[in-house]
């Protein structure tokens, strides 16, 4: 009777997070007004036009602990994005991507700046935050968070191996990578640095402890837990190098080995882990005199401001709802109005970044944008050119009339691209509108250096690995359906 009884709640519970796993893949908000390719590379005429800036954008790393009891790993065979074959090479992929833009800059193009719009974590985690910074700064990187159970003749070369300890080679820095300018980049809030596996809030109790309740808490918890708890010493459906998945669909609690590395982390967390970073600029966009506040503007290069939103901000969080959508604080819209006002008097280019794109932004969430009124906002401004985003790990170039929106897929699922803008401006403002250009790329991408100066930026021995990842991401998006597996 109880058993029985059980199996029914969980089965409840399932259907409740599947519910969440739909939202997040079909929910995002589809905008069938696409009018542009994804790339834009036709030539300009530099005898009209000035470059105002080059940069990258890239979006949903989505660094991933997939050893962590935290996660719904149960419900891989319901939604792609609960598990994923490729997922125990998220640092390589981050890894291979840096590579491939450290050689762009000193082989084809320079790079001013880069944007990272969001889900740099998977998982909200104080582990796989370290593990992201450790990627961009440079350094080594053990992409282990439990022991390795495998046995010795089941261990790969380290080349081939992905639970292996690697060196990482940071984003380009004169001085340290050659002597080409140094590539600042900016990181932006995503919905899976703030909640558990990208939609739960996460609550802290009276010790300090932080957990994310899941939905019909009043449940025996048998087949699933009643709270994610990365930190525990039980896991429903466990993940290690031994056993990579997919995890089994029903699964009674495992022991694994502790790891306070794992814990949920605050917003505040995230801020001050990049005022620590020792790459360029210092803060990454966050500004140390105000450690709490989620969302900045900056100029990288003279002429273009660049305005970055927190999108991950529902007016209220509930413990147990979910949130796999996207909503702009009342705050953030007095701020974007401020500075869209500044800028358009000091004749500047404006660039606004969010996570979520605008057909994300949900008003059940008491978002103080909906995505007319974030449109309409940004026409209502000449100087607002470019809008960028990602969150549905999809690409798509959207023209909204007086800018263009741009969304970017994931760095974790297929494709595995980031995107080159281009910015240009009449040199004659009499002359014609600004003009944008943009590309794809992709960390296997092959390039050519122009001579031996940086010739130590193009040895890759972790070649072979990414090729592995994105054989695996290929696959996986042909049986789940690609492009918005993530969310």
């Amino acid at each position: 009777m109880f058993a029985g009884d059980s199996r029914m709640r969980s089965k409840s519970l399932a259907g409740v997070i599947l519910s969440a796993w739909v939202l997040i893949c079909g929910g995002c908000g589809a905008d069938i007004a696409l009018v542009l390719p994804n790339e834009s590379a036709q030539p300009v005429d530099t005898d009209r036009y000035e470059l105002i800036a080059r940069f990258v954008q890239i979006s949903d790393t989505q660094i991933v602990d997939e050893e962590s009891p935290g996660r719904l790993t149960v419900f891989a065979h319901l939604s792609g994005s609960a598990w994923r074959a490729q997922e125990a090479y998220s640092l390589l992929l981050l890894d291979g991507t840096i590579r491939a833009i450290n050689k762009l800059h000193v082989a084809r193009h320079p790079m001013d700046f880069l944007v990272h719009t969001g889900d740099s974590l998977d998982n909200a985690q104080f582990n796989e935050l370290k593990w992201f910074l450790t990627v961009f700064d440079g350094g080594l990187i053990d992409p282990r968070s439990g022991p390795d159970d495998r046995e010795p003749s089941q261990i790969p070369d380290p080349l081939l191996d992905p639970h292996h300890p690697f060196e990482t080679q940071g984003l380009y820095r004169r001085g340290v990578h050659g002597g080409a300018p140094t590539i600042p980049w900016y990181v932006l809030f995503g919905n899976h640095d703030r909640f558990a596996v990208g939609i739960l809030p996460i609550v802290t109790d009276l010790l300090g402890q932080r957990t994310s309740p899941l939905p019909l808490e009043h449940r025996p918890g048998l087949f699933f837990p009643l709270e994610l708890d990365p930190t525990g010493f039980l896991s429903w459906a466990p993940i290690t190098p031994a056993n990579p998945g997919p995890p089994p669909e029903i699964n009674l609690p495992s022991i694994v080995t502790p790891n306070p590395d794992r814990r949920f982390i605050t917003d505040r967390e995230f801020v001050d882990a990049h005022l620590r970073s020792t790459s360029d600029p210092p803060g990454h966009g966050f500004n140390p005199a105000e450690p709490d506040r989620s969302y900045y503007s900056v100029s990288p290069v003279p002429g273009l401001k660049l305005i970055a939103l927190n999108s991950a901000a529902p007016f209220l969080e509930k413990p147990g709802l979910i949130y796999p959508e996207g909503a702009i604080s009342f705050q953030q819209l007095n701020f974007l109005e401020g500075e869209l006002r500044d800028a358009q008097t000091r004749g500047e280019c404006v660039v606004v970044a969010s996570h979520h794109p605008s057909s994300a932004l949900n008003p059940a969430y008491g978002t103080a944008l909906t995505a007319p009124s974030l449109r309409a906002l940004l026409n209502s401004y000449p100087c607002a050119k470019l809008h960028i985003a990602g969150h549905t790990h999809g690409n798509a170039v959207f023209d909204r009339g007086g800018y263009l929106e741009i969304v970017t897929g994931s760095i974790l699922d297929a494709p595995q691209q980031g995107r080159i803008i281009e910015i240009w401006r009449p040199v004659d403002p009499t002359d014609g509108d600004v003009e944008i250009r943009y590309r794809m790329f992709s960390h296997l991408d092959e390039i050519t250096p122009l001579d031996d100066s940086h010739s130590g930026l193009f040895l890759d021995p972790l070649l072979p690995m990414r090729r592995t990842a994105a054989e695996l991401a290929g696959a996986n998006a042909a049986s789940v359906g690609a492009p918005s597996t993530g969310g």
